[in-house]
């Protein structure tokens, strides 16, 4: 699922490209028939439908760079998305052209771009924050009841931010150059370097890493419980909106 912002930006830019497609100039003439050199009949004459050269080449380059940024690699779409830029400049090539934009924009607005793998993802990560909740509310009272619900925690958003990463047109890369998985932290760092985020979210990640991380390395001091569970509830939310 794309962030909404992200989401009316393309929304919005395929829009303008739809009407960029419908204003491309297209001219006719007629060309008359030629008459035959033995019969002295003429031919019958023809009607021939020009598109505007220059103007159907931005056109169609701008709606390349567009599709290949929302078009998952993956998707049914990709071999059309692929082919865009051999469009010829004739009518009934525009009218497609247009015509797939309004059906990619329909899908992406009712969310059918994605894909089967993120909405199990989403599910199970919705799954494991429900555990990692019970284990905050129903575990046995004692002085660090709520650490695993913190690890839990954890680990369903750094599970979720590589899917993200991995999502991306084109991926983000979830190794490091030594080969070893990027760490929480460094996964936020790429994410926000791509702009899926601004730097308040990205604060905000952080410190959720930090809880985490404290969890996992035995300082169960550095956090408290009301702090683990506005993790479990603002994880939850940053999922909605962006996984």
């Amino acid at each position: 699922m794309l962030p909404p912002k992200t989401k009316q930006k393309y929304l919005n830019r395929i829009d303008e490209l739809i009407d960029k497609g419908q204003k491309v100039s297209v001219t006719s003439r007629t060309i008359p028939g030629h008459r035959n050199r033995i019969t002295g009949e003429v031919g019958s004459s023809r009607q021939v439908t020009n598109v505007d050269w220059s103007q159907f080449v931005e056109w169609r380059t701008n709606c390349t760079t567009l599709l290949d940024n929302i078009i998952p690699s993956n998707s049914i779409h990709r071999a059309t998305v692929e082919g865009f830029n051999s469009l010829v400049n004739k009518p009934d090539v525009l009218n497609f052209g247009i015509s797939f934009l309004k059906s990619i924009r329909n899908d992406l607005e009712h969310e059918f771009l994605g894909n089967m793998y993120l909405e199990i993802e989403s599910e199970l990560a919705a799954d494991y924050l429900g555990q990692a909740e019970s284990l905050l509310k129903e575990g046995v009272r004692g002085k660090y009841e709520y650490v695993p619900a913190a690890v839990l925690a954890g680990a369903v958003l750094e599970k979720n931010l590589r899917s993200m990463c991995q999502q991306q047109q084109p991926a983000i890369s979830i190794v490091n150059e030594n080969g070893k998985p990027l760490m929480l932290n460094a996964l936020i760092e790429a994410l926000k370097k791509r702009n899926i985020f601004n730097e308040v979210l990205a604060k905000q990640l952080r410190a959720w890493a930090d809880i985490r991380n404290s969890a996992v390395h035995g300082d169960f001091d550095k956090f408290t419980r009301d702090q683990v569970g506005n993790m479990l509830t603002g994880i939850q939310n940053f999922l909605s909106n962006y996984v």
